[in-house]
């Protein structure tokens, strides 16, 4: 398994804090299904995922997400998802994440 995306829980704080500061939003983060994540990624051809930021009709920032594959490409022919559960209000209050 390759480490290179795994980052420290104290780096993770600080760069979520970062991006706050630099860019505030409405939309902390957001929760979504395993079971979407492992659809896509079970799609014959793919390599990883890709998240996009998007908006909803009634301003909602939100994320469409589908696979690529292993060229980095978007399988746009695939499972695109969306409805993520936006923090606020679905958060968890003892996160680390959470605070301000």
């Amino acid at each position: 398994m390759s480490d290179r995306h795994r980052i420290t829980l104290a780096d993770a704080i600080a760069m979520v804090q970062q991006a706050r500061k630099s860019a505030p939003t409405m939309v902390n983060g957001w929760n979504i299904d395993a079971s979407i994540i492992r659809e896509i990624l079970a799609q014959s051809g793919a390599a990883g995922l890709r998240a996009y930021m998007a908006s909803t009709a009634e301003g909602v920032a939100t994320l469409v997400y589908l696979a690529v594959d292993k060229d980095g490409k978007d399988m746009t022919d695939g499972v695109i998802a969306e409805y993520v559960l936006p923090c606020p209000p679905w958060c968890d209050p003892e996160s680390p994440f959470t605070k301000p």
